[in-house]
């Protein structure tokens, strides 16, 4: 018998040259490039993403995203256009007296920006202005590497952290209720030629500190930009967030997106998510109830059109016990979109008293359309509360006929009907105006959704 030698298959394929050329270059101009501590870190971690490579759809989590196509490309870090404020008003959320931050292309736009009169103990920064003025405080917060978990290094947190430039420091000590919203708004303006950018959140809650997020990222011109961002929230023993985030991009945009996210006990997080827009977005969750009493929910609607493609990764990990979540997320493809959703619950061995529930329904819209549903469950406990189920289906045509017979044509009665399936998720955000930026953008992604647009 003959022996036959297979060659491994790669689950990683290793990034052009391009992006060591931009690193050598660029790395001494980045914020605290003078700090030698900081200095060393970025350049560990674009080592380790050099040898890491980029994930291909061999690596599970990646299943159903090809990243390779629009990430493993020349790129150069995306210059800071001019924007008005006429050009983004119509996007702000959370009322005039809310806190903002403007982000152009990821950079920190100060003259838009408005963050005064925080009372004591809150802080509402650039990052860029905290890499420059306290670095080393910066670094602490990061040097925690939270983007290793069972699978290894993560790729994208690796290449974030190599070439930080911006983002937002976000810090509330305890006992300190923010009666005002922040929000942190994202504006990307495509460019001739491929570009990146690489922010960065940071959100800290004290123990019994409440606040309100909105997280706005808008794509206001077409091109090809990778907006290849990693969020940490940490909310403290007793705190709650609720966190609004509103994907509206645009033609060629790409969004990577890691959320890391730590609850502590008696922590309360309600998190709401749409994504209406971009060629590919993948939103990426990992949540650790690190105490017990949690509640914990997550919410999202994801709506692909033409060749766009969604992809949303969820682990939630109950660590001890008493604990609560609930994920519930809705998807809707047309044309030939693409969209997939893999939640996977782990339940620890000490969790015990557990309730973790995790609901997926999607709507097809056309017979090209295709989303893929992977709920998982992963339980260690025998004293726990948990469920998970997907559907998919079309519109019912007992309620198209219906509307029909009413005198509607037949395209404004399936986005009617479009609509009504989506409302569930969207009237779950806490902000009204994100809600009604997330309605208006839902029915004009609609065939019939022109004539409709006076309900709202």
């Amino acid at each position: 018998m003959t022996a036959i030698a297979r060659r491994p298959v790669s689950r990683h394929t290793a990034p052009v040259p391009a992006f060591a050329e931009l690193f050598e270059h660029e790395q001494q101009h980045l914020p605290g490039s003078e700090a030698a501590a900081l200095d060393a870190w970025r350049r560990t971690r674009f080592a380790r993403f050099e040898t890491t490579g980029l994930p291909t759809q061999r690596v599970e989590h990646w299943k159903y995203t090809n990243i390779a196509k629009v990430a493993n490309v020349a790129m150069g870090l995306a210059s800071r256009p001019e924007v008005k404020l006429d050009d983004v008003q119509r996007y702000f959320a959370g009322g005039p007296l809310a806190r903002r931050l403007i982000f152009v292309n990821g950079h920190l736009a100060t003259e838009l920006s408005h963050v005064g009169g925080l009372p004591e103990g809150v802080v509402i920064k650039g990052l860029d202005v905290m890499l420059r003025d306290d670095p080393d405080r910066v670094l602490a917060a990061l040097a925690e590497d939270r983007a290793l978990d069972a699978s290894g290094p993560h790729s994208f947190a690796d290449l974030n952290a190599a070439f930080l430039q911006s983002g937002a420091w976000i810090e509330v000590a305890d006992d300190i209720v923010l009666e005002r919203p922040i929000q942190l708004l994202f504006l990307t303006v495509g460019e001739a030629s491929a570009v990146m950018t690489h922010p960065h959140i940071i959100v800290k809650l004290g123990a019994r500190a409440k606040a309100h997020l909105i997280e706005s990222h808008v794509g206001v011109k077409d091109g090809h930009c990778l907006t290849n961002l990693v969020a940490d929230y940490e909310v403290g023993a007793g705190a709650r967030l609720d966190h609004d985030r509103l994907q509206l991009g645009a033609a060629g945009t790409t969004f990577i997106g890691l959320n890391r996210i730590r609850i502590g006990e008696k922590g309360e997080l309600k998190q709401t998510v749409a994504t209406l827009g971009g060629t590919l977005v993948r939103n990426e969750t990992d949540m650790h109830l690190q105490g017990s009493f949690i509640e914990a929910q997550l919410n999202g609607v994801y709506m692909p059109i033409e060749s766009e493609h969604v992809d949303n990764v969820i682990r939630v990990h109950h660590e001890q016990p008493d604990g609560h979540s609930d994920q519930f997320y809705k998807g809707l493809a047309l044309d030939k979109a693409k969209a997939a959703f893999a939640g996977k619950i782990f339940v620890y061995k000490d969790a015990q008293r557990t309730n973790a529930f995790q609901t997926n329904n999607n709507l097809l819209l056309s017979d090209d359309a295709e989303i893929d549903s992977k709920p998982e469950l992963e339980i260690y406990a025998d004293d726990v509360k948990c469920s998970h189920g997907a559907t998919c289906g079309e519109l019912d045509p007992v309620a198209l006929f219906y509307l029909r017979s009413r005198g509607l044509d037949r395209d404004e009665a399936e986005s009617l009907l479009t609509y009504a399936f989506a409302a569930e998720v969207l009237e779950r955000f806490t902000d009204p105006a994100v809600m009604k930026l997330a309605q208006e953008r839902l029915i004009a992604r609609t065939p019939g959704g022109a004539n409709l647009t006076d309900m709202l």
